[in-house]
């Protein structure tokens, strides 16, 4: 849920589901919740810092909004010169590449925990 939010810029949350769930989902997305930094960050993110970010908890599935998610096909063309980079919890991955073509792809294993 916490990745979707910041995906989809979303400034506010519905729930529908059991009940023990839904409730402690809505105290996790709460100022003094596990998720504080989302729910004071996403209104200024969305534009709307007046609005407060607020989770909803609805009895049936027929009260939630309609999927609006729009499928968005991304480029395959990697002409130019690029550089990615993927910092992940266990491990690095890098690649260049130019025109097309993969010049240098490396993942290097690391432990986020070290403090080195």
């Amino acid at each position: 849920i916490q990745e979707m939010i910041w995906q989809r810029s979303g400034s506010g949350l519905m729930l529908c589901g059991p009940p023990g769930i839904c409730n402690k989902l809505k105290a996790d997305f709460s100022v003094g919740g596990t998720y504080e930094f989302e729910v004071t960050s996403m209104p200024n993110v969305c534009g709307t810092p007046d609005s407060p970010f607020l989770v909803t908890i609805v009895s049936s599935t027929s009260e939630l909004p309609a999927n609006k998610d729009t499928p968005q096909v991304c480029g395959k063309d990697a002409s130019g010169c690029r550089l990615a980079f993927d910092l992940g919890k266990s491990d690095i991955k890098t690649v260049a590449v130019q025109d097309n073509v993969v010049l240098d792809s490396k993942e290097t294993e690391w432990d986020v925990t070290n403090p080195d």
